[in-house]
């Protein structure tokens, strides 16, 4: 009896073994599984990412700007639109850091505040990443500052991950429910909303990607063929050709995600003279029901007539307008865009603002 007993505890022992290195194993596998190749994030200046990549968030919490990269910036030093589409990232993104890369580090009254509003965050760390001047891909010419930036946006994608933003894109809402893919983009459109007509391309204003996403390679690697004549090749149509030839790698989203309203003026009118458009409800022909994730706000399209009268106090104009400023539509400040904005523009930011254009060190 004494040897049935033994041996019977010898037996549930060995079971009991048996089963705890089933489940370290199958614990191993699943990190395993959910483990992104080569993933390296960026040097910090202290401490570590908290980042971790699982199945439902392959997109680290890194968000990416390019800017800066002609001594003139390109006509519009850091700006009040600047300012506000990056604290709206701030807010409704929450990015762990921020990788600003730059050839020319900006110096704006607006530039300061929004460093201010970083410091003030609690959770975000802005890291300004000194870029080299790209005057070349794979030993093809690039000349204009906006082809530089294509390139160093692709790169920063590929190496780190994180989402990229144009300085003149509005985050709405989080992107928080695309975090699970490896790559991300939307579609843009033509002036008119025939869903018979393809898209123009695929807009590089926004871009989500996991480090080393083979789309972002595959992309980058198509700039063997760069041709500085081409202004639009390589940033619009050859994302959506490689879309369409390899759609495993991309979640492409309609043009209502991102890109809505587009570039021409009747769609510019209604967010900047009326109040018929609503950043918070699908549109009426969109074919779901989604919310908008941003808006790009088509600064080179738009900067003179539509963005460049606003500063912090007309954005909270709700009364009719004085002076000659926009006088050529409407009677009233209050418009689409100004009722979303206004929310990123707060009362000691305006304070601030008042006295810094009193002593002359900002004239809008």
């Amino acid at each position: 009896m004494q040897t049935d007993s033994t041996g019977g505890r010898r037996r549930h022992t060995f079971f009991l073994l048996t089963c705890v290195s089933a489940v370290l194993w199958l614990v191993q596998r699943h990190r395993s599984a959910n483990r992104i190749p080569f993933h390296v994030p960026l040097a910090a200046s202290e401490g570590n990412s908290s980042f971790s990549p699982t199945l439902e968030r392959k997109i680290p919490p890194y968000l990416h700007y390019v800017y800066g990269l002609a001594p003139d910036f390109g006509g519009k030093p850091f700006n009040f639109i600047h300012y506000v589409c990056l604290t709206s990232a701030i807010q409704n993104l929450r990015p762990e850091r921020i990788y600003f890369h730059y050839l020319y580090e900006p110096d704006t009254f607006y530039w300061r505040e929004f460093v201010r509003n970083v410091d003030e965050s609690g959770s975000t760390r802005l890291e300004m990443v000194k870029e080299r001047d790209v005057t070349e891909v794979f030993g093809r010419e690039v000349e204009h500052f906006a082809h530089k930036a294509d390139v160093l946006r692709l790169e920063a994608l590929r190496d780190y991950g994180g989402v990229y933003l144009d300085v003149d894109v509005l985050v709405v809402r989080d992107l928080a429910p695309l975090y699970r893919h490896d790559t991300v983009m939307g579609m843009e459109s033509q002036p008119n909303l025939d869903p018979s007509l393809p898209p123009s391309g695929l807009c590089n204003a926004v871009i989500l990607a996991k480090p080393y996403a083979s789309f972002i390679t595959r992309w980058l690697d198509t700039y063997r063929t760069f041709d500085k004549r081409l202004w639009a090749k390589h940033s619009v149509t050859t994302p959506w050709d490689l879309a369409r030839a390899y759609p495993t790698e991309i979640t492409v989203l309609n043009k209502f995600a991102f890109f809505w309203p587009i570039w021409d003026d009747d769609s510019l009118r209604m967010i900047h003279r009326s109040l018929s458009f609503s950043f918070h409800s699908p549109h009426a022909l969109a074919p779901t029901a989604d919310l908008p994730f941003t808006c790009h706000l088509w600064e080179s399209a738009s900067y003179e007539r539509y963005l460049s009268p606003y500063d912090p106090d007309r954005i909270h104009n709700r009364g009719k307008k004085t002076g000659e400023e926009r006088e050529e539509d409407g009677a009233s400040d209050e418009n689409s865009f100004s009722r979303e904005a206004r929310r990123f523009v707060g009362e000691g930011f305006r304070r601030r603002w008042r006295e810094a254009k009193a002593r002359g060190e900002v004239d809008r």
